[in-house]
């Protein structure tokens, strides 16, 4: 129990140091961009006023240009639970805008990413256990294409096919306009339809890699020494193949999937930029586009703890799922 004990808490101060690290690039690399959000936001609502920039600048906290003043008060305001005000939005909290995007990435994203790992591991099984087969020489080919293929290209195409050419479905967006008219069956109705070809896109364009990591897995693992020892001795192929095989090629892909589960929260930023999906990755896109800080900081904020969080869960749980990792 005290093995166990030590390696939790170097695993959670692993992941503490790593969050503080996302912390201090998450302040430094919005300001990399450049440019001053005071001056454009007034360019934009007060006709370049000098004095609203000011006064901006102040409610900001960029009226002191020191980069460690202006680190001091954010890990001070963050601790307390402050986000900021987002300046494109202004004058609405970051935390508000972040939560009304993120349900919109973890829908389709959480949804794409069980739909490509089943789809995987059953084409990556049925590969494996006939390798050399017509069946798994077509799934090698087709998946290192799609492996090829960026997602936004992935999306593009299914736009021009089934948005564009057959019409069976809207070509972006979360929602229709007469959404807010329709009653509470048609608008989940709606969602769901509008997120057809988003979801199609990112499990198409992931799914190459789940079935090509637990194919070479388990050819792997019934070639194992054990394999051979249990066919000796008399075991049913059924029995060797999904009690010792499949369970042992799963391993390394458990780890994988727990790393997409963390990565659920920023969801794809080129999938939503090419379907104009209201997600996280959007909201990021047009936040660096905007010089919106807070906006920036917050949305990889939530990324970077999401993915650290993820991590430090599936180092907690390997060890209870793979008996032979060391806990010291």
């Amino acid at each position: 129990m005290k093995i166990q004990l030590s390696y939790v808490i170097r695993r959670v101060a692993f992941a503490i140091a790593t969050l503080l690290a996302a912390i201090v690039m998450n302040f430094l690399l919005p300001r990399l961009i450049g440019g001053d959000p005071a001056e454009m936001i007034a360019s934009q609502t007060a006709l370049g006023s000098a004095d609203v920039a000011n006064a901006l600048r102040k409610q900001f906290g960029l009226d002191n240009p020191s980069l460690i003043h202006q680190f001091g008060s954010y890990v001070v305001q963050l601790f307390h639970g402050n986000l900021g005000i987002s300046y494109f939005n202004y004058p609405v909290p970051v935390k508000d805008v972040l939560w009304h995007a993120l349900p919109w990435t973890l829908g389709i994203v959480l949804v794409a990413t069980l739909i490509s790992y089943a789809i995987g591991w059953f084409i990556g099984i049925k590969g494996a256990l006939k390798p050399g087969s017509w069946f798994d020489q077509s799934a090698l080919g087709i998946s290192f294409f799609i492996n090829s293929v960026p997602y936004f290209w992935v999306g593009i195409l299914l736009i021009l096919i089934f948005a564009y050419k057959l019409d069976w479905f809207p070509m972006g967006q979360a929602i229709p306009v007469e959404y807010d008219s329709l009653s509470r069956l048609h608008q989940i109705g709606s969602i769901a339809y509008h997120a057809v070809l988003p979801v199609a896109s990112l499990a198409l364009a992931s799914v190459a890699t789940h079935i090509l990591v637990l194919r070479n897995n388990l050819i792997r693992v019934l070639s194992e020494d054990y394999m051979v020892l249990a066919r000796a001795k008399g075991l049913s192929s059924r029995r060797r193949v999904f009690h010792y095989g499949i369970r042992n090629a799963f391993l390394p892909s458990f780890t994988g999937f727990m790393l997409s589960l963390g990565h659920v929260v920023g969801g794809a930023i080129t999938m939503e930029i090419v379907f104009s999906y209201p997600g996280i990755g959007m909201l990021a896109y047009n936040a660096i586009l905007n010089h919106d800080y807070p906006l920036i900081q917050g949305a990889f904020l939530v990324i970077a703890v999401s993915i650290i969080a993820v991590n430090l869960l599936a180092d907690l749980i390997y060890p209870f799922i793979d008996p032979r990792v060391n806990l010291n």
